[in-house]
């Protein structure tokens, strides 16, 4: 069968499953039939939708380049997105914080100033301790609460999203860029899940756009975007989880494209957006100060003075876009600060280091606050294992040649290890990887994108009251990589090179 046929073939099937799919989340209500909510039915789907796709994978990675072949794929991942538009939310609850956040924002309040719990508490605080109320806030934040709380009983829809927002006694961690789409969407159209999902959709298509430009300019075939276009687990995160990471995900697309047509002005720039749409992405600078010192190198001109023009301009943006957040000092930090230090969730590597050193420590008594709390010691430790595993890469693998391949795929290792070792593997989270599948085409990794699914058979147990099981989710997600991983490296030490 030609490619573009059998490929049609299996466009169909997975819109088909894509429409039930949208069809099943409208059991999956807030606050209600918890333990009745069709959550197996769902990795059914999920899991169909993955088979189908790394059939549709296989096929693109065996045939070569057809113009057919590639407007199929475009168009069947159109419909992909589309049909999922509508969807109701599957499990996940982010997305009430970012439509709060815009709503602050948009009416010229700083949503890193203030945790919904403080607005929840407003009028029974002023109250019932209204000494504490005015020595806590000046003039100023008292107006402001005033109004956040006005705008909590706006609408029906406002009290019912605003009553969602996990975590609710912590401020926003969700970093600048985030924060100005957050409020473009509350502009459009208020409180709409809807209108935030298309200006997803815009930044994704801009990614993908990007990613067949790279594959373009690295001379590889164009049908590897498939590869990210059809993710069930990009679309299912996009557009019914509706998690931002979609933003620095397609910005770090483009600022790559840029990086490998020697354009670093560019790349930079775009560079600091993803760390301004999510901060996952930071890690990544001194590969780019590495590939500007090579490059000014090969104009003849002085590497330290290049490097430092180019430092200027992402710290430029960032402090732009920053400026209008900062009149609250170190607090608009706050969020970040409390993620950093206390997030865990769905971890495999980190959960065992973590479960180790807690083991170690039992009974021990130290005066060192950091060996006190195997936690932030265990942070600690994978902090240190990236940064290491980063400044191997820039001194001991730096390219002997001027190959854009090389600086992508040492990207590439390093997204996939920040993933792999940090306390919050969210299947979000994995997401930043799957771009750079296109290029490296690691089988286990992109088994790892139908796996990770399995990260809502614990919301099934926990709903059945049968939690004792969930521990061993995360061995069912990892357990199968790691073994995949392992015989591939074995199999052949050429996986992580650009296939031709």
């Amino acid at each position: 069968m030609r490619s573009h046929i059998y490929l049609a073939v299996l466009g169909l099937l997975s819109l088909t499953l894509y429409l039930g799919l949208t069809d099943l989340s409208k059991d999956f209500n807030w606050g209600e039939g918890y333990s009745k909510r069709p959550i197996l039915e769902y990795l059914a789907i999920y899991f169909s939708l993955f088979f189908l796709y790394t059939l549709a994978c296989r096929s693109v990675f065996k045939s070569n380049w057809s113009q057919k072949t590639f407007w199929v794929l475009i168009a069947f991942g159109l419909l992909f997105r589309f049909a999922m538009l509508p969807s109701q939310q599957i499990q996940e609850d982010d997305v009430y914080r970012y439509l709060w956040d815009g709503k602050v924002f948009a009416h010229g309040i700083n949503p890193f100033k203030f945790a919904p719990e403080e607005i929840n508490k407003y009028k029974s605080l002023k109250i019932q301790d209204p000494v504490y109320f005015h020595s806590h806030y000046g003039e100023n934040d008292q107006n402001e609460l005033a109004i956040l709380n006005d705008l909590k009983w706006e609408n029906d829809i406002t009290l019912q999203y605003m009553e969602r927002i996990n975590h609710p006694d912590i401020p926003t961690i969700y970093p600048p860029l985030a924060q100005y789409v957050f409020r473009f969407s509350q502009q459009i159209n208020v409180d709409s899940l809807l209108t935030l999902r298309i200006i997803f959709l815009a930044f994704d298509l801009m990614g993908t756009v990007f990613i067949i430009l790279a594959l373009r300019a690295l001379n590889l075939n164009q049908n590897f975007s498939l590869v990210y276009f059809w993710s069930p687990l990009m679309i299912k995160e996009t557009y019914n989880s509706t998690h931002l990471d979609i933003i620095g995900i397609s910005c770090l697309c483009v600022s790559i494209y840029f990086l490998i047509r020697k354009r670093m002005v560019g790349s930079i720039f775009f560079l600091a957006l993803s760390v301004l749409g999510k901060f996952y992405s930071a890690v990544l600078l001194p590969f780019y100060f590495q590939r500007v010192w090579f490059l000014a190198q090969e104009n003849r001109q002085s590497g330290t003075v290049t490097v430092t023009i180019h430092l200027i301009l992402f710290c430029t943006v960032i402090t732009v876009f920053y400026l209008p957040f900062i009149d609250i000092g170190e607090r608009a930090f706050d969020g970040l600060k409390a993620y950093s230090v206390y997030w865990q969730s769905n971890d495999s590597l980190f959960a065992i280091l973590l479960y180790t050193l807690k083991n170690i420590l039992k009974g021990m008594s130290t005066e060192i606050p950091i060996f006190g709390n195997s936690m932030i010691l265990a942070k600690s430790i994978m902090t240190l294992v990236i940064l290491a595993a980063v400044a191997y890469l820039i001194l001991k693998r730096a390219p002997k040649t001027n190959s854009p391949e090389i600086w992508v795929r040492n990207i590439f290792l390093v997204m996939v290890l920040v993933f792999l070792l940090s306390p919050v593997q969210n299947p979000w989270y994995l997401c930043w990887t799957v771009p750079f599948l296109c290029i490296f085409h690691s089988r286990s990794l992109i088994f790892l994108t139908g796996l990770i699914g399995l990260y809502y058979l614990d919301f099934y147990l926990d709903y059945q009251d049968i939690t004792q099981y969930s521990v061993l989710v995360a061995w069912l997600e990892y357990t199968p990589f790691y073994v995949y991983l392992l015989w591939e490296l074995f199999r052949s030490k050429k996986i992580w090179k650009t296939t031709e």
